[in-house]
């Protein structure tokens, strides 16, 4: 690309450039908020200390950093507007006109409905700002308005592109002392970035499964050419969330440390208009090859390199990140509300009701780094689909589960009845509060031949008496209504194939009788 150099003549006049001085992007790390951090790096030349370098358009607010070597620093930068000439193809008869200054033409045009006429000369100039054309014939120079002309003919061979105007946002960058280069280097956050993590889970057999991470890269901001490329699990801080940095625009910052503070994590736009898809290393038959990304923890977040890769701009492409054998075990759980909720009904309903119990996966992230929030997609040994869920964050060690869908062979049922009661039993201040005590039982069985663990959860609101089967009661330290705690009961049984358990539970709730 040919260098553009800034001339001291033309220091307040602006600078027109069909080009322009670039630094190459090194690194790229992007994060799952719609951002990135770009490190680029390389020389520039030198005129009278000066040089030219496009700004990031989108750039976030004060991180923005031109950096050079101790032997020459930059003295200063200034910000500003500079056209620039890019080549364009020719699609309308105004751009045919502006791409063939200096050829013979002949033009038809309307002045009137029914009054059309040829004029045959050369184009001598075309002003893009109002698409107007000078040509010149025989009978002197006449200016028109291309939207009259419905038709050109070229006397010679036509070009089919022309150069088109547009105006962008440039550095220009004073060195200190006098050289031919400068060595720089350049970082800054900015948006249009964005990687979206999924996983697949392939069951092998009743323990054993294959988990695969892959990586959806989003790209439009700029184009990306073999540059080293991280992504990040976990956000670091953005106070100022996704505002632009003031040299990113032409306008006057007002109020520029309140305005649009606070951290914004949406995605980039979702529509391409490109694919760029990584090659992988195929394998017969297809998802058993094990793999891994290079990865690292650092401080809160962790890292996976993926290595150097292009990515055009407006352009998506996928990226395996890894794949691990896991084990698993079926696992089953249903939840049971406060159905009955004495202090606010103050009636018992004595009829049996049913919950739905649902068939989850328990897995053991034992893969060596954490499992970032995804959509997951499990399928069983014999390539049948069984469920999308999402995969919650899970630091490497702990267990989460994927849920799969409503176990249609185990069943759990809930009836509650009155055990005791006493409509005087203490009052406060002028207030009197009754008590009863409830008693509940809850049915489970198993209509499978094969053993199966169910996780049960009771919520209620009021004292837990007791429970059997080694229930694990807890409570929030605040109180519903300043009378009854909201508790909680969790089981874990597991039955045998055709199995069935009966569990209870005792509770008091106080209410007020006025």
């Amino acid at each position: 690309m040919k260098n553009i150099f800034l001339l001291a003549a033309l220091a307040c006049a602006g600078l027109s450039v069909s080009a322009q001085s670039a630094l190459t992007t090194k690194k790229l790390t992007i994060y799952k908020n719609g951002t990135a951090l770009i490190s680029k790096e390389g020389s520039l030349s030198l005129k009278n200390g000066s040089a030219l370098l496009p700004i990031p358009t989108q750039a976030l607010y004060g991180t923005y950093w031109l950096g050079s070597s101790k032997d020459n620093p930059v003295k200063y930068l200034q910000f500003r507007n500079d056209t620039l000439k890019s080549s364009k193809r020719c699609e309308t008869v105004a751009q045919f006109l502006a791409g063939n200054v200096g050829k013979q033409v002949t033009i038809y045009y309307k002045i009137s409905e029914h009054n059309d006429k040829v004029l045959t000369g050369t184009v001598a100039e075309f002003y893009q700002p109002t698409g107007m054309v000078k040509i010149k014939s025989d009978k002197g120079a006449s200016w028109l308005n291309t939207s009259m002309i419905y038709q050109v003919e070229f006397k010679d061979a036509e070009n089919v592109t022309y150069l088109q105007d547009s105006i962008a946002r440039m550095t220009v960058l004073q060195a200190t002392n006098a050289a031919d280069k400068i060595a720089l280097q350049e970082f800054y956050m900015q948006q249009g970035m964005n990687w979206i993590p999924s996983y697949f889970l392939k069951l092998k057999d009743d323990k054993n499964a294959r988990l695969e991470m892959k990586a959806a890269i989003e790209n439009f901001n700029e184009a990306i050419n073999n540059a080293e490329t991280e992504l990040v699990v976990g956000a670091p801080n953005l106070h100022f969330g996704k505002k632009l940095d003031p040299m990113t625009y032409e306008y006057l910052t007002v109020d520029n440390m309140n305005e649009g503070a606070g951290v914004n994590y949406g995605n980039a736009r979702v529509q391409a208009k490109s694919m760029y898809m990584m090659d992988a290393v195929a394998a017969a038959p297809a998802f058993e090859y094990n793999f891994e990304t290079e990865g690292e923890k650092t401080n809160d977040l962790y890292i996976y390199k993926l290595g150097k890769i292009s990515l055009p701009k407006d352009g998506k492409g996928n990226f395996p990140i890894f794949s691990k054998e896991l084990e698993y075990k079926d696992k089953y759980e249903g939840t049971i509300p406060d159905y009955v909720s004495f202090f606010n009904t103050r009636y018992v309903n004595p009829e049996e009701n049913k919950y739905d119990v649902f068939h989850s996966l328990e897995i053991k992230n034992a893969s060596g780094v954490p499992f970032t929030t995804a959509p997951i997609m499990v399928l069983n040994e014999k390539d049948q689909f069984l469920a999308q869920d999402e995969l919650k964050y899970t630091p490497n060690g702990a267990t989460t589960n994927v849920r799969l869908s409503k176990a249609i062979d185990i069943t759990m049922k809930c009836v509650e009845e009155e055990k005791s009661k006493n409509d005087n039993e203490k009052k406060v201040g002028k207030v009197v509060y009754g008590k009863i005590v409830l008693k509940g039982t809850i049915t489970v069985e198993n209509f499978q031949d094969k053993e199966a663990t169910i996780s049960i959860t009771k919520n209620l609101q009021g004292e837990v008496l007791s429970q059997t089967d080694n229930g694990k009661v807890s409570k929030k330290k605040n109180y519903y209504n300043n009378l009854n705690s909201d508790s909680e009961i969790k089981w874990e049984v597991t039955l045998k194939g055709n199995g069935k358990k009966t569990i209870n539970y005792e509770y008091e709730v106080f209410y007020n009788m006025q």
